[in-house]
C-alpha cells in the first residue's frame, strides 16, 4: 500500500527525532561498526603485506606527495590489493546487518515500546544475518561497476531492507517494489538520500568524534521513508 507523499520537511523532522531519541545506540553502533571495520581491515592490509610495501615510499609523503599518490594507486591496482579490496567487501557485508537492527528499534518506538540493547542486534538473528550479509555482498559487488550511476542505485535500493525485514519478502520482490517507489517518489527520495548523506559525515567534517553520534542517521531516514511510501508492517 502506497501512502500519499510527505512533505521533505516532515521527513527530515521525523528523522531527526528518532535519531534524537536513540542517541545512546546511534554510539553503540558506530562504536562496533568502525572497530569491527578498522581492526579487520588493518589486519587484511597487514596480511597482504601492503603496509610493507607503503613502507618503502611513504617518505615521500612529506618530499613530493604527488610521487606518492602514484605509487599509492599502482600499489592499490596489483593483485593483492585487489584481495584486500575483496576481503573489505566481505568485512562490510558481516556487519551490515547492524544497520537492520534500528528498523526494530524504530518500530518499538511506535509502538510505545521500550528498546533494549538486543534490538540492534536484530539483523543477526536466525536466517536475517544470511539474508542482508549476502544483499550487502552483492550490492557492494554490483556498486563497484557502477561507477557514476551509484548515485541512482542507491536511492533505488533504499527500501530493499526495509521490505525484506518488515514483510519477509525475497530479494527479487523487494527490488522491485523499491524501484518502483522510487520511480514515484523521485525527487523526494533522492533530496532525502543527500541530506541524510551529508548529516552522516557531518560530524566528521565539523568535529571528527561527532561522527560517532551523526554516522548512523542515515538508518533514520530509511525508516522515515518505508513508513511513509510503504507504510505497511508485518514485523
Amino acid at each position: 500500500m502506497t501512502m500519499p507523499k510527505p512533505e521533505i520537511g516532515k521527513l527530515l523532522t521525523d528523522a531527526y527525532q528518532y535519531w534524537m531519541r536513540t542517541l545512546p545506540f546511534q554510539l553503540l553502533f558506530t562504536l562496533i561498526y568502525f572497530s569491527v571495520t578498522m581492526f579487520a581491515g588493518s589486519y587484511a592490509f597487514g596480511y597482504y603485506g601492503l603496509f610493507a610495501e607503503i613502507q618503502k615510499f611513504q617518505n615521500l609523503l612529506y618530499s613530493d606527495s604527488q610521487a606518492f599518490l602514484a605509487k599509492y594507486e599502482a600499489l592499490m591496482q596489483t593483485e593483492n590489493a585487489v584481495y584486500f579490496l575483496h576481503v573489505m567487501m566481505v568485512i562490510k557485508a558481516i556487519i551490515f546487518p547492524l544497520n537492520i537492527g534500528f528498523l526494530k528499534i524504530f518500530r518499538k518506538l511506535d509502538l510505545g515500546e521500550k528498546p533494549v540493547t538486543g534490538d540492534l542486534f536484530a539483523g543477526f538473528q536466525g536466517h536475517y544475518f544470511f539474508l542482508f550479509a549476502i544483499y550487502s555482498l552483492a550490492w557492494s559487488a554490483i556498486s563497484n561497476f557502477l561507477s557514476f550511476f551509484i548515485f541512482l542505485w542507491i536511492p533505488m535500493l533504499l527500501l530493499v531492507p526495509s521490505l525484506m525485514f518488515f514483510k519477509g519478502f525475497n530479494y527479487f520482490k523487494s527490488f522491485k517494489i523499491s524501484v518502483s517507489t522510487f520511480r514515484q517518489h523521485f525527487v523526494l527520495i533522492f533530496v532525502a538520500c543527500l541530506v541524510s548523506i551529508l548529516f552522516s559525515y557531518c560530524g566528521f567534517i565539523m568535529f571528527f568524534f561527532g561522527i560517532f553520534l551523526t554516522f548512523p542517521f542515515w538508518n533514520a531516514m530509511i525508516y522515515v521513508l518505508y513508513k511513509n511510501l510503504i507504510g505497511d508492517f508485518e514485523q
